[in-house]
């Protein structure tokens, strides 16, 4: 049973995270996500201190709870550039900061480190729009770099095929006798997904309004400190620290927004593809790395049709496009007691499927307030 902790400043809510609805569940985990809620507000994806408030909660939630098992994201590298609040060249001294709060994390607590930065930045070079096309397009978010097409006309194929911010064109048959995959991704998949070449982006009737100035990049590899060989792609990280996590406290750490081209550590370069498809913030990368599984193994495709899926029974409704949450997420398959901390919204308590999770509750760059979730016996309610 998951139950989430909503946490606003004025009041707290308890809720089944399967139905949204309160629930009067009690469990000393449920108590903890109380505290911590209150006593460490969030201050904001664009504000100052955001990776802070990841290592002082960590850094209480291990002495509070003991993990053995500790996944931590760390995000706020991210929103300052793509919202035009900083400068891609004038990001060296943030980098530093950051995973300085890293190290402090790991000197308090004694974990032992596995590192993974998820992707450079690059200007956004432009824009593809999708809003005139005859057929359904499918580019929500706030940075579409593989949109969903359905019912295309002749006409709209050959608009993007002469694009020059679009880099394929893949009907859906071809990418399931290319890149295979599961039934439920294909059941939710458009009939055709477009991809867009690196510096460009989608645009659509239901794309995120606010202007962007940087977007993630197509970055090929991605950087890996703490893991000696055996790691040849990003999916074979969640083996490579369940088998470590056996006799040392490990601490999985993702960081946005940094790439092989700005990560300060020592590190391995790892392969952040799978055939076309290049991995960027978000949950296809996410739980890659925490299932080491593909994005083809996900019910969340590329152009997913929430028009099938999501109406006002849709379950888990504070768990973004989740259905149901991940149970071959790396803290399901871990024995030992496990925890996440992080600034990435609804990421954070989704995919890494520990114990107890805290997060910012930020949607759309609006801050709510905190979020903690707990995984507790059925029995608890």
């Amino acid at each position: 049973m998951d139950i989430g902790l909503i946490d606003v400043g004025e009041w707290q809510t308890i809720v089944d995270l399967a139905s949204g609805r309160p629930t009067d569940a009690k469990h000393p985990l449920l108590d903890l996500c109380r505290q911590i809620a209150h006593e460490h507000p969030y201050p904001g994806d664009l504000a100052q201190g955001g990776d802070r408030w990841v290592t002082d909660v960590a850094i209480v939630v291990d002495r509070a709870y003991h993990p053995s098992l500790m996944c931590l994201d760390y995000a706020s590298l991210y929103f300052p550039p793509v919202f035009g609040r900083q400068a891609l060249d004038e990001r060296g001294e943030s980098i530093h900061a950051t995973f300085a709060e890293i190290e402090r994390f790991l000197s308090e607590t004694g974990f032992d480190p596995v590192i993974v930065g998820m992707g450079d930045l690059t200007p956004l070079m432009g824009q593809i729009d999708t809003t005139h096309l005859d057929g359904q397009a499918v580019a929500g978010g706030m940075s579409v770099r593989y949109a969903g097409l359905n019912r295309p006309s002749s006409q709209d194929i050959a608009f993007l095929k002469e694009h020059m911010g679009v880099a394929g064109i893949y009907p859906i048959e071809q990418v399931r006798r290319n890149l295979g995959g599961c039934d439920a991704f294909y059941a939710a998949a458009p009939e055709y997904i477009i991809a867009a070449r690196e510096g460009w982006i989608f645009r659509g009737l239901n794309t995120g309004a606010r202007p962007l100035r940087a977007i993630p990049a197509h970055d090929a590899t991605i950087p890996l400190h703490g893991l000696l060989g055996g790691v040849a792609s990003l999916t074979d990280i969640a083996a490579r620290v369940l088998e470590a996590a056996k006799g040392r406290r490990i601490a999985l750490i993702l960081v946005e927004a940094v790439g092989c081209q700005t990560f300060p550590l020592p590190f391995q370069a790892v392969d952040n593809t799978y055939g076309w498809y290049r991995y960027a913030v978000g949950d296809a990368q996410y739980l890659a790395i925490s299932t080491g599984k593909h994005f083809v193994e996900h019910p969340h495709p590329p152009g997913y049709r929430h028009e099938l899926y999501d109406d006002e029974s849709k379950p888990y409704p504070f768990s973004g496009i989740f259905h149901q949450l991940p149970q071959d997420a790396l803290g399901r398959r871990f024995a030992g007691p496990s925890a996440a901390v992080g600034a990435r919204a609804v990421m954070t308590h989704t995919v890494f499927g520990v114990d107890l999770a805290i997060e910012c509750f930020v949607r759309a760059l609006y801050n709510h307030g905190v979020m903690g979730t707990a995984h507790v016996p059925d029995d608890t309610a």
